[in-house]
């Protein structure tokens, strides 16, 4: 084994693929020692880069982990503004602790629209977590009865964009309500939400079956988000219309 085989399996074993792929170049030593480390070192802030896209997007567990904003056709989202998506695509309301609430009846996009805000998070390598509301309840009542609701509050926390979609389409009994108050709570002012519902925001009350908790979550929430409000027929009925797959 030469020395650049011997230098290639020192950095493999290092789980150094950035180096690797600068020694697999030709013209590496025609560079000066201070352009070559400054290349080494470009590289490997590229692969590590990479890496943590790929787990925080294994991570969040969207459901369209294939959507983007690169590829979004605004002729199914007539009332979406592209300026306010380019805006928000910029992810100052990650840093800012803010939330995004997304409203339009079924089928209009509010998922796929969260899912696509959601890689422009992740490009910025900032995490996310998805989940249904019904599905966050359940894990926060198991938690709960298992004595670890602080460490799953904990963890959620940590999450910088919590998704939570289909809000408000179940009626919450008096411990599910406490929970999410004691989640919304904690994560106040450490991250940021994006909510999606069929219901407006003046609805949200009937979801609660009492009014005093119902205030003190909106409020966390409501007063501090940018909302965007989607119209249209069914996305999926204008594909089938149009011959294509949904």
């Amino acid at each position: 084994m030469n020395k650049l085989e011997a230098l290639k399996a020192k950095c493999k074993a290092l789980k150094l693929d950035g180096f690797l792929a600068v020694l697999e170049r030709d013209d590496y030593a025609n560079q000066s020692h201070n352009e070559f480390l400054s290349d080494l070192l470009s590289s490997q802030l590229t692969v590590n880069c990479q890496r943590k896209i790929k787990r925080l997007t294994t991570q969040a567990h969207l459901k369209y982990s294939n959507s983007f904003l690169s590829d979004i056709d605004y002729t199914l989202y007539p009332s979406l503004k592209v300026n306010q998506v380019n805006q928000l695509a910029e992810c100052h309301w990650v840093s800012s602790a803010r939330n995004i609430i997304i409203i339009g009846a079924t089928g209009t996009g509010k998922t796929s629209l969260a899912c696509r805000l959601a890689q422009e998070v992740i490009a910025k390598q900032k995490s996310v977590m998805f989940y249904r509301l019904s599905h966050l309840l359940l894990e926060l009542v198991a938690a709960d009865k298992e004595g670890e609701l602080m460490k799953m509050l904990k963890k959620l926390s940590r999450i910088d964009v919590l998704i939570i979609d289909d809000w408000g389409n179940a009626l919450m009994d008096k411990n599910e309500r406490h929970l999410l108050f004691e989640l919304i709570e904690f994560r106040e002012q450490k991250g940021s939400l994006m909510i999606t519902s069929q219901y407006p925001i003046s609805a949200w009350h009937e979801t609660f079956g009492n009014e005093t908790i119902a205030d003190s979550v909106l409020d966390r929430i409501v007063h501090n988000s940018h909302e965007i409000r989607l119209n249209g027929e069914s996305i999926r009925k204008v594909l089938a219309e149009r011959g294509d797959r949904a």
